[in-house]
């Protein structure tokens, strides 16, 4: 979740890789979040964390207001139907 809050500030950052951290839902929430306001993030890696579907509907709110991100690993993080769908849907 800290690297959630320093990512809305974030104003030099264009690649993160977070695979394998076990960030979990809150974490996934915390950079759908983050993601909405950050300007200079080009690349994300969240690849196996256990994101879940919730985790994967608070990303794709981000998705839809974000226009820097161009490469989001999100793989081996059963979002399930729900996550997956809403993921699709902001794409």
């Amino acid at each position: 979740q800290a690297f959630g809050s320093a990512l809305k500030v974030n104003s030099a950052l264009t690649r993160l890789e977070l695979e394998f951290n076990r960030i979990g839902a809150p974490g996934g929430s915390a950079f759908g979040k983050a993601l909405q306001f950050n300007t200079t993030l080009k690349f994300l890696n969240l690849g196996v964390n256990r994101l879940s579907a919730k985790g994967g509907k608070a990303l794709s709110v981000a998705l839809k207001h974000n226009s820097t991100l161009t490469h989001l690993n999100i793989s081996g993080n059963r979002l399930g139907d729900e996550g997956g769908s809403a993921l699709g849907k902001a794409l």
